[in-house]
């Protein structure tokens, strides 16, 4: 009983603790890139609270309350960083040598620049990245 209280326990504090620690390390660009890594907490959080509920004799609703919580949490997460957070693709994507549309976005100092403001008077280059800094 007592190992039983003991890995659901444990599963638990690992899954809130996997929680609190991705919060805190959000600024931290390898763990907001890679929240792969909470995921696989909350899989070692709920195959321990799995392993309780194998290993529970008497008082076995802490066990199925901790493996009911990991599980839920695993595959919140999972849907979360898997499904829900995908880039979307982009509707209309340009080949080489197309014209773009003309859109206006800020420069580095905050000035909104045109395409149209440079058509026809020098060559463009347009780069995009996705990048957190």
């Amino acid at each position: 009983m007592a190992t039983s209280g003991r890995l659901a326990a444990l599963g638990v504090v690992i899954a809130l603790g996997a929680i609190v620690a991705y919060a805190l390390l959000l600024r931290v660009p390898i763990v907001r890139n890679h929240p792969e890594g909470y995921v696989a907490a909350f899989a070692l959080a709920t195959a321990l609270a799995a392993l309780a509920v194998a290993r529970a004799r008497r008082r076995r609703w802490p066990a199925w309350l901790a493996l009911g919580l990991t599980s839920l949490l695993l595959v919140g997460g999972a849907w979360f960083n898997f499904v829900g957070a995908r880039v979307p693709d982009t509707p209309t994507a340009l080949r080489v040598g197309e014209r773009p549309p003309d859109f206006t976005l800020p420069d580095a100092a905050g000035r909104p620049v045109s395409l149209a403001d440079y058509r026809g008077k020098k060559p463009v280059v347009l780069v995009f990245y996705r990048g957190y800094w």
